[in-house]
């Protein structure tokens, strides 16, 4: 028998703040020692190519688009919260093929990396995909409509609280070990903290598992007749069309994805290749992003809670693309230009909670991670296919010399794909123009 429960009231529990605080804190914890620069560096060491790098880059995102489906299996488990702890576990499971991929007799064998490491990476993205949504649609039911905005700003600078420092000791050390040239025992430590990461990740569960699985009515609906899936899913997508603001909210993310996206295998090939910068100054850059967040965080969930995402998001928006100056601004003789495009992205925030925010108010309650899958998985595919564009494109424009003098200033390959994304990412603003924002709670 499920654990679910009506939500009563409009109180914001102490206890489940103190929960989900912890299963956040935990998980970043974990998460930033198995994914991003760490897993990149992680996967150089073990003579990734250029192309091998790429799909590591996109793989995530790309196959997060499976989040689609994580509506069918909340229906088959009857429950948001069983969904994400069972596919939360067998993600983290599976994901430890990434470390073995490490392990020097496997690795002498054969290529590891599209043998284990790829396809581990491949199959943990998925399901984790899958169980996040489900636990972002939980997780609307946990706080009141009107207390979103605090709630997940709080959530948000737990997260940063760890981004803030465990990454940029993680890099240095990285650093420090790679200047002793060792290799093997290098490789060992990387299966080390990756298993430390995966069971932070798994110790993260616990906290969660005291709080029911709350939800507004009964969401859960007998499918198994009501025609094949396509039909059923071609349904759902129109139905969430039908609302005006939402779908020009779901255009203006997936705008915003595609030249968000176009630039993130260009950003790392620029930062390691040209302005040669290590694990350890890259991640103090990180830091500089996550510093500016948390107070941005705290601002924007209560300016969420007075009903003013849609300004949030014009305002945050401008100020985070503008980063993309400095980007082409910079050199390998001026790469500090970058600490200023990290202080811009700490307006992404803002952004990230005030468009959730506004979406789960335009979307039914409990029965939105169809919705939740539209903004944010669709919005990951587009910036995953768009990321191995750019590479592609970098490449081509690199082979054929592109060069353009601007008075002075020249712009190459790196700069051009800069300014592209630059304009696109302005350019997204647009579809927001049509969004009304509502103006009391939604009664779903």
């Amino acid at each position: 028998m499920s654990d679910h429960t009506e939500l009563k009231g409009k109180s914001l529990s102490s206890r489940t703040v103190r929960a989900v605080i912890w299963n956040q804190l935990l998980w970043t914890a974990g998460y930033s020692l198995t994914t991003g620069g760490f897993l990149l560096y992680f996967a150089k060491d073990l003579n990734a190519t250029h192309l091998q790098i790429a799909l590591i880059l996109v793989i995530p995102e790309t196959f997060g688009f499976f989040g689609l489906y994580s509506r069918r299996l909340i229906n088959l488990f009857q429950s948001r919260k069983k969904t994400w702890l069972y596919l939360s576990l067998f993600s983290r499971m599976i994901s430890l093929g990434i470390p073995i991929a490490a392990i020097p007799f496997i690795n002498n064998q054969f290529d590891s990396l599209y043998s284990l490491f790829i396809p581990a990476l491949i199959f943990s993205s998925i399901l984790n995909s899958l169980a996040y949504m489900a636990y972002l649609s939980w997780l609307s039911d946990l706080a009141p409509e009107e207390k979103w905005g605090t709630f997940f700003a709080k959530r948000n600078i737990a997260k940063l609280s760890i981004l803030l420092v465990l990454p940029v000791i993680a890099g240095f050390g990285r650093d420090w070990l790679r200047n002793q040239e060792l290799p093997t025992e290098t490789l060992w430590i990387y299966v080390a903290v990756f298993c430390i990461g995966t069971l932070l990740q798994l110790g993260s569960i616990i906290p969660m598992l005291s709080l029911k699985d709350v939800m507004r009515g009964n969401i859960f609906r007998d499918e198994a007749h009501t025609g094949n899936s396509k039909q059923k899913y071609k349904g759902h997508f129109l139905q969430a069309f039908k609302n005006r603001s939402l779908r020009y909210l779901l255009i203006h993310n997936w705008w915003l994805a595609f030249f968000n996206g176009l630039t993130q295998s260009v950003f790392f090939l620029f930062l390691f290749t040209k302005l040669h910068v290590g694990l350890g100054i890259y991640y103090l850059l990180v830091s500089t992003m996550q510093f500016v967040k948390i107070p941005v965080s705290k601002v924007t969930g209560n300016l969420c809670d007075r009903n003013q995402e849609k300004r949030v998001m014009l305002a945050s928006l401008f100020i985070a693309s503008s980063g993309l100056i400095f980007w082409i601004l910079a050199s390998e003789n001026k790469w500090f230009y970058l600490f200023g495009a990290y202080a811009c992205w700490g307006a992404y925030a803002a952004l990230n909670i005030s468009g959730r925010n506004l979406l789960f108010k335009l979307s039914p309650r409990s029965d939105n991670s169809f919705e939740l899958s539209l903004f944010r998985q669709v919005s990951g595919l587009l910036a995953g296919l768009s990321g191995l564009l750019g590479g592609f494109w970098l490449t081509n424009l690199t082979e054929t010399e592109f060069s353009v003098l601007i008075g002075s200033y020249e712009v190459g390959p790196f700069q051009f794909l800069f300014l592209i994304s630059l304009i696109g990412r302005y350019l997204s603003s647009l579809w927001l123009i049509p969004v009304r924002q509502p103006l009391q709670k939604s009664a779903f």
